[in-house]
């Protein structure tokens, strides 16, 4: 990537994925001032909070809290103390399942919440107006500022990445206050190559190819002429630029926009590299001979910079041997490969410092809205719909509510009450001047007046099995509210 743009001074490289950390990365730089990826240590927490974060069940670390948490609720004969969970989500999960105390909350009322949660913790945070908090019961709050205030250090307060920034941001302050810092919360450089804002990097990106500036357009694995923001258009301005290329496993929504179809290596074919969640360099390796006459993503950009016969092999041992001038590389690979990571490679944890006058900058308290709100959340089986053309996952039951092939718009009983609408309905859902018509699937533990749906559904060009499957929940996602 850094030789291409070395080789091409006028590329420009951008990455956008749906479910992104977006949010999560401007709470940091409001907080600390940079970009931090955060490393939480369950096996140290007494109590836990989580804001709308399936920490057990989702995410590239969630086995492991998973079983860090649950070896907390273990008793035994040394061990008769038990953690305590207390999560604040709109719609059910698997997480909120196992709470001991749950409280289903509109996504608007979290950062009221969150600040009224903070200010009883002793923190310079601006109080919300009291009828912002109306859902919340009175000795909610006071109860869990009690509960961690009595377990500092031994605390952990965590946000699911859909939350607003300012949810992270207070976060960081309040696992700072309580503590928590270097004891059950750890801190490192960011684990992306390229660490970016993607929703604006795809912005970027729309409005250069709306002034005609770019000339060729190289699209790798990305699909976002089905998942990119509604209101970017994303469509219309690609048609813009005179070739455009898109390498992917499958034809797609996207590579039918496209003059020329690049069919990728499926990564159980080629050599590859990835950091996993703190850091630890692991090495890919195939597991089979490549069943078609296709190309890696390090060939493409092999090729782009004039050595099309390099192979996705030469091309990742030849940089972590840069990497390594020194040692005896051929040793290290061969104990790498045998491991199934390079040792040593661990992003260690730094040291941060919090600004809490940028915090109370960042934090804003709005009145909740007074219609339904939506709520946006990848679908546990399909993410964002690039396994929408597996039927296995097509017909994995959903956490909770066990659906199937399907992707309903779930709201509460009260709601559907109130709506006086039943699972045997169908609704129309408008949102800035944008329709979807969709079923209605009730949802016992859904926050009232919220509407959630799952993303992944609605592919037009995916594969027999997929295709026409659900409602396309993007066509109402925009990129100023992406959750």
């Amino acid at each position: 990537l850094q030789a291409l743009l070395e080789a091409f001074p006028e590329a420009k490289w951008h990455q956008y994925e749906p479910v992104n950390r977006d949010q999560a990365r401007q709470g940091a730089v409001a907080a600390f001032g940079e970009d931090v990826n955060p490393i939480y240590r369950f096996d140290r927490a007494d109590r836990v909070l989580s804001l709308d974060a399936d920490f057990t069940a989702a995410g590239p670390i969630g086995v492991r809290y998973a079983r860090d948490f649950s070896d907390k609720r273990r008793v035994r004969a040394d061990q008769t103390d038990m953690n305590r969970l207390y999560v604040v989500e709109a719609t059910p999960s698997v997480t909120g399942s196992i709470a001991d105390h749950r409280l289903p909350l509109r996504p608007s009322q979290m950062v009221p919440f969150l600040a009224a949660l903070a200010a009883e913790l002793g923190l310079d945070v601006t109080l919300p107006a009291v009828d912002t908090l109306s859902d919340v019961p009175e000795d909610w709050i006071p109860a869990v500022a009690r509960d961690l205030q009595a377990h500092q250090g031994t605390s952990l307060v965590l946000a699911g990445d859909s939350q607003p920034s300012a949810v992270h941001a207070l976060v960081h302050a309040i696992n700072d206050a309580l503590g928590n810092v270097g004891q059950t919360v750890f801190y490192t450089d960011p684990l992306e190559a390229e660490p970016v804002d993607q929703t604006e990097s795809l912005r970027e990106l729309v409005n250069d190819m709306a002034t005609g500036q770019v000339d060729l357009l190289v699209i790798i694995e990305a699909n976002p002429v089905y998942n990119a923001p509604a209101d970017l258009d994303f469509v219309e301005q690609m048609q813009q630029v005179n070739l455009r290329v898109r390498m992917g496993l499958y034809e797609d929504e996207t590579s039918a926009w496209c003059q020329w179809h690049i069919p990728e290596t499926h990564y159980l074919e080629s050599w590859d590299d990835a950091r996993a969640y703190d850091g630890t360099v692991t090495l890919v390796q195939p597991l089979i001979e490549p069943l078609y006459d296709d190309r890696s993503v390090h060939q493409l950009l092999a090729a782009m910079l004039g050595q099309p016969g390099l192979t996705d092999y030469d091309v990742v041992r030849n940089y972590w041997a840069n990497q390594n001038p020194e040692a005896d590389f051929d040793q290290l690979w061969k104990q790498s490969l045998y491991n199934g990571f390079i040792d040593g490679t661990a992003r260690p944890p730094k040291d941060v410092t919090l600004d809490m006058a940028a915090v109370k900058r960042a934090v804003e308290t709005p009145q909740p809205e007074t219609s339904l709100e939506i709520t946006f959340r990848p679908d546990p089986a399909l993410w964002d719909g690039r396994f929408a053309n597996n039927g296995w996952l097509q017909e994995l039951p959903k956490p909770i509510s066990k659906l199937t092939w399907d992707n309903p718009a779930l709201i509460s009983p009260t709601t559907a009450e109130r709506l006086g609408v039943s699972t045997e309905d169908v609704i129309e859902v408008e949102h800035n001047r944008r329709t979807l018509w969709l079923p209605v699937w009730i949802m016992p533990g859904q926050a009232n007046d919220t509407i959630t749906l799952n993303l992944g559904y609605g592919r037009t060009r995916v594969g027999r099995v997929g295709d026409e499957v659900g409602f396309n929940a993007y066509i109402l996602r925009t990129s100023d509210t992406p959750w």
